[in-house]
């Protein structure tokens, strides 16, 4: 009788998450369970939507291989994002060249609904390590002209020097919607004893 009744809320489930569009701007029906209603893509993953697409991308590395006065950059870097999980998470993933080597990461970024923040988590083929990035609990959906903030860290392998290998790194993401056609994505590190420093910096442009 338990898996009887349990398969019949997995098929009500699924079949109230098809029904909704991925990007609806109408609330989730009533008629559907409170677990199900939470989970429907909201205000948080629209105001993503000026991201997804086709994007030429001009990176800089100002770190490692990188100085700020002369960093080390791309090319011929593409990114592809597109919606997945009925509209709940953009995926991301970005190739080309970086000094002089292939260049691959992978990402999603979302919306979670019950901590109120937006997350991002890539992986990519210049580090063995997965970079995870939070925003602030109860920060809410990004509006117009809003950055979206999210923090995390990592156990340095010598991206700061040698003298940090080992030792955790804070470090962030900050996201610019400029607008449809135009966004940045930067990431900041904080070695340690020092002050924030900008590692990272993606400027993406539309493709049409």
């Amino acid at each position: 009788m338990r898996t009887t009744h349990a398969a019949g809320f997995l098929v009500a489930l699924l079949a109230g998450t098809a029904s909704l569009c991925a990007m609806a701007a109408d609330p989730p029906p009533q008629s559907l369970p409170p677990m199900v209603q939470r989970a429907q893509p909201g205000a948080g993953q629209r105001a993503l939507q000026p991201l997804a697409g086709t994007w030429k991308v001009e990176k800089s590395l100002f770190v490692a291989i990188g100085t700020p006065d002369k960093p080390a950059r791309g090319e011929g870097m593409t990114t592809r994002r597109e919606w997945i999980g009925d509209g709940r998470f953009l995926h991301d993933v970005t190739q080309g060249s970086f000094n002089g080597q292939p260049y691959f990461r992978a990402g999603f970024l979302g919306y979670n609904n019950m901590d109120q923040r937006y997350e991002w988590v890539t992986a990519d083929n210049f580090t063995p390590t997965l970079m995870a990035y939070q925003a602030r609990n109860g920060s809410g959906p990004s509006v117009s002209g809003q950055a979206i903030d999210m923090k995390g860290q990592f156990t340095d392998l010598g991206i700061t020097g040698e003298a940090n290998v080992g030792k955790n790194i804070p470090m962030r993401t900050v996201i610019r919607i400029e607008s449809e056609n135009r966004h940045v994505f930067e990431i900041y590190f904080t070695p340690p004893g020092g002050s924030e420093v900008l590692a990272d910096r993606m400027v993406f442009t539309r493709v049409p």
